[in-house]
């Protein structure tokens, strides 16, 4: 999958999570039935994906690292 398309996905996962916990807050604030399992589930879902995220910036930063040469002077 090239980077644009994992972008797209993980932005729109990232969008359903925050969603989630939105929903899963205002229905625990009402007192429906579920309210708190909604909010866990989209709690649950966002640190799961920033655990992603942040293993894929990662993983870019050290392609980065390894295109530039401490070496090679920076204009």
């Amino acid at each position: 999958m090239n980077i644009e398309k994992m972008n797209k996905v993980m932005n729109t996962l990232l969008g359903v999570s925050a969603l989630a916990i939105l929903v899963g807050a205002f229905f625990k604030l009402q007192h429906y039935p579920n309210g708190e399992l909604i909010l866990w589930i989209g709690l649950l879902s966002n640190f799961i994906l920033s655990g992603f995220e942040i293993s894929r910036l990662k993983k870019i930063i050290a392609k980065s690292n390894t295109l530039v040469t401490v070496d090679e002077p920076v204009n």
